[in-house]
Order: C-alpha cells, then sequence, then structure tokens
C-alpha cells in the first residue's frame, strides 16, 4: 500500500525500496531541522557527565538526536525495529538501517557496478513504450545516485537518443541536427520525444 507524504509524519519503511525511503527520510528529517539530520548523519556522543550538568549546547544536541530517533523509530515498520530497537544514538540506527539494506562498502560498490552495466546496455525494445523505457532508465539512474554515482544531463540525454527504437530515428535525427545535445535538459527531450 502506497503512504502519503506528510510533514508530520514521517515516511514509511517496511524493508522494501530502500533507496527511496532513504532520499525522502532524509528529507523529512531535515524539514524538522538541519540539524536533526546533522546528528544522523555526524553522530551525537552522550555525555559522561549527569544530565544536570550538562551544557546548553550538549542539551541541545541530545534533543535533535532524540527528535531523529523518534522520527527513524517511527518510520519503520515493526521488523525494521527489531534491528534497531536498542539503539539511542541515530547515526547508529542510520547506519545499520543503510548496512542491512545497501550493504557494505564491497556491496555498494558491486551493486553500483551491476547498475552502470545495465546503465551502459539498456535498450529500449520494440514492444515497449517510450514510458516504460524511460521509467527504467531512470530507476537505474536513480538507484546509481543513491550508491554515489551520478550521471550528469548530457550523458543521460545522449543515453536515450542512442538507446531509441528504429521509429524514434526521424525524431532523434530533428534534435541532434537542430539542438545542442549537451545542453538539452533530460526533462524536455523526454517531454519532445
Amino acid at each position: 500500500m502506497e503512504h502519503g507524504h506528510s510533514l508530520v509524519i514521517p515516511p514509511h519503511f517496511d524493508g522494501n525500496n530502500y533507496a527511496y525511503w532513504k532520499v525522502r527520510m532524509k528529507a523529512f528529517l531535515k524539514s524538522i531541522d538541519e540539524r536533526v539530520w546533522n546528528s544522523v548523519e555526524y553522530g551525537w556522543e552522550k555525555p559522561t557527565t549527569p544530565v544536570s550538568e550538562w551544557q546548553t549546547s550538549q542539551k541541545e544536541a541530545a534533543a535533535f538526536n532524540s527528535k531523529a530517533m523518534n522520527a527513524i523509530f517511527n518510520a519503520v515498520s515493526m521488523e525494521e525495529f527489531k534491528r534497531i530497537s536498542n539503539v539511542e544514538v541515530a547515526h547508529t540506527a542510520w547506519n545499520i538501517l543503510q548496512t542491512v539494506h545497501e550493504g557494505t562498502k564491497a556491496v555498494k560498490i558491486n551493486k553500483l557496478q551491476q547498475l552502470i552495466t545495465k546503465f551502459e546496455s539498456i535498450k529500449m525494445s520494440d514492444d515497449e513504450s517510450f514510458d516504460e523505457f524511460y521509467a527504467k532508465l531512470n530507476d537505474i539512474v536513480n538507484s546509481a545516485y543513491n550508491l554515489g554515482e551520478i550521471y550528469d544531463q548530457p550523458k543521460i540525454v545522449r543515453k536515450i537518443l542512442r538507446s531509441l527504437t528504429e521509429d524514434f530515428r526521424p525524431k532523434v535525427i530533428v534534435i541532434t541536427e537542430s539542438k545542442d545535445v549537451d545542453s538539452i535538459p533530460v526533462d524536455e527531450l523526454v517531454g519532445s520525444l
């Protein structure tokens, strides 16, 4: 079941499509406060002194970590919650989920290599619509982005133009002869196709 988007309810994660959830959750945490996201990204270390002796900045840092933990706990399913329920630091909880669903650095590199291969080899088949082809290509590009590989607009535009079926050849010729391919935004190309 697809969940709606809310400014007060974090995006739900049930163990599927981690890359999509990760991007949405990062945006959600930043919408609470940029410092909430910072506590997830850079971590927080609980002071060893009693709470009554904490400096104002230490109390604020603890509050940002608590807000991040609350959001993460409320975003995940019971199965995912079990993985992180004994954690008190948002950075640690985030890293556990990331490692479980993206893998270690070696696994990420392997996944990225597979996506690069898919990007290089994808072609539109005769029995699929342009929208279906573009959705598959866009999924590869977004998945690679979530693993740290960024495809720039000209590379995506050129990939689309050379991956289309023969039916699109007249349009491709017109586009390549009338425009600077390296300056066409992807959405403009998609709109014209």
